[in-house]
Formats: structure tokens, C-alpha cells, sequence
């Protein structure tokens, strides 16, 4: 059966989302029924493929045409996994200067996550029309490379939030199976122990810095399953937690639709991007 074809004829086209479905009920939606769908208030995660145009250009639409049908727009926090929290107070400074049209959207992106991730101009673009600087999920690449190489106690503890843990079973099948399944153990275990440590952080951030409706922008493996990135949020903040899959044509599986024989569904709703 050819989902991906017979979506195509039967969704309308929305920008360059191309299609819309829901695992929780199996049914395909409209743009905008998947924007009623979303909550009001809560998170919302926006689990992607780094750097595809066509991904990136559906999650500013979905972010800022939520944030307006809500009119929340000053409470809208956009969360990025790209970039450091250690380094928010520079990221502050630099949107300011944007917002003052000192600087481009295109010069504040090279300037706080490289000009590797200029894809990403649309999200900030929303950013910048709503006057909230986006916030920071990550931690700096040295610190988890410590981790990696040293333990986690090597680095301050300030580092490392109170509900930290290592992942389960599934995941570390999952991230096995990622890195090829041919690592040593012990290369997966200090990678495995990273993995985990950005998820806890990324969550961490999310949980202090929400305030009303907050959208999280981050590597769909840190949120496919529910897990990772996203189980760590539910274990901390009470708020409604609604996951996206958010893919294009070119890498697209028929098995984001139908779910996983072993992990079950990867989210709660999967788009399918030009």
C-alpha cells in the first residue's frame, strides 16, 4: 500500500507541508484542524531533520500561526536545541540587536549557531516578529565531551539537573542501532551517557524557561517514541505535552506513519514536508 501517494492525493497542500496525520485516532488532518489540535497553553515539540529547508519553513508556520490563532504571541517561547544555555545572556544581546535591525536575521543565526544553520532564518524570523528571543536548550559541546571522557561527576554539578538519568533499554536499542550496531560498548556506553545528559538538559531548560506556550525545536531522535527529551519534560512539568515527527518526501518511511513493531508510534502527529 502506498501511503505516501494516496495521502498526497487526498490532503490539500498547506505551504510546504503536503500532508498531516494523527496516530492518535489514524486519521489524516487540515492545517488548520491540526492547529486546534495543538494545546493552548503547554509545549509543543517539533521533532525534525536538522536542516532541510522545507522542515524548518513548516515549523516557523506551525509556531507562529498557533501563537496568533491563541494570541499569544508574547508568551510564545521558542526553544532551540542548537544552542547553549551557558550562553543566553550573548544570545539576548545579539536578538536585541536584530531587533533593532542592527543586525539581519541572516547575521543573528551566523552569529549564535553558524552559518551551517541558515535554514533555520524562517524560525527566527518568527522570533523576531513577536519580540521573544529564543532560548537556549543545550549545553556547550566541551562539557559533554568531558562527560564522555571522564564521568559525569568531572564536570560542575550546576551542569547536570536533579532529575538526570540514564535511558532505558528501548533507547539505548534505539541509539545502538543508530551508531551502526558494529561500536564498542564501551564507546557506546560515554556516548550513550551524552545522549542522555542533553536530554535531561534540553528539559531542564524547557521546564524553567516556559511560560504559557512553548514550542521545542530538537533532533527527532531526542523526541521519537515519547521518549528521550520528551519523557524527561513529563516527569518535571505538568503541562499538556503534544510530540511532532516532522519529515519530507525525500526522507520519509512509511513506518513514521504506521509506527514501530518494537518502540510503537513515534509521535503524536506525523507531517510530511515538500
Amino acid at each position: 500500500m502506498k501511503i505516501l501517494i494516496a495521502l498526497l492525493i487526498t490532503i490539500n497542500s498547506y505551504a510546504s507541508i503536503t500532508s498531516i496525520y494523527s496516530t492518535r485516532d489514524g486519521s489524516y488532518l487540515s492545517f488548520n484542524q491540526l492547529l486546534e489540535e495543538l494545546p493552548k497553553s503547554g509545549f509543543v515539540v517539533l521533532g525534525e531533520f536538522h536542516n532541510t529547508k522545507s522542515i524548518q519553513e513548516a515549523q516557523a508556520r506551525i509556531i507562529k500561526e498557533k501563537a496568533i490563532l491563541e494570541n499569544k504571541q508574547s508568551s510564545t517561547r521558542i526553544m532551540w536545541e542548537f544552542l547553549n544555555h551557558t550562553d543566553q545572556e550573548k544570545i539576548n544581546e545579539s536578538f536585541n540587536f536584530l531587533l533593532s535591525r542592527s543586525i539581519s536575521t541572516e547575521e543573528f543565526v551566523t552569529k549564535v549557531a553558524g552559518k551551517q544553520n541558515l535554514a533555520y532564518i524562517p524560525i527566527m524570523e518568527v522570533a523576531k516578529e513577536f519580540g521573544n528571543a529564543p532560548i537556549a536548550l543545550n549545553l556547550p559541546r566541551e562539557l559533554k565531551k568531558k562527560v564522555m571522557n571522564e564521568g559525569i561527576g568531572s564536570i560542575d554539578p550546576i551542569f547536570v539537573p536533579a532529575h538526570h538519568y540514564v535511558g532505558g533499554e528501548d533507547y539505548l536499542t534505539r541509539f545502538k542501532l543508530a551508531m551502526g550496531g558494529h561500536a564498542p560498548d564501551d564507546m557506546v556506553a560515554k556516548y550513550f551517557l551524552a545522549q542522555c545528559l542533553t536530554d535531561s538538559v534540553m528539559s531542564d531548560e524547557a521546564n524553567k524557561n516556559h511560560l504559557n506556550l512553548s514550542f521545542i525545536i530538537a533532533g527527532s531522535f531526542h523526541t521519537d517514541f515519547f521518549d528521550g527529551t520528551v519523557s524527561r519534560l513529563r516527569e518535571i512539568n505538568s503541562s499538556e505535552i503534544i510530540s511532532l515527527k516532522i519529515t519530507s518526501k525525500e526522507l520519509y518511511d512509511e513506518e513514521f506513519i504506521i509506527g514501530s513493531d518494537l518502540f510503537g508510534q513515534y509521535a503524536d502527529f506525523i507531517l510530511i514536508t515538500q
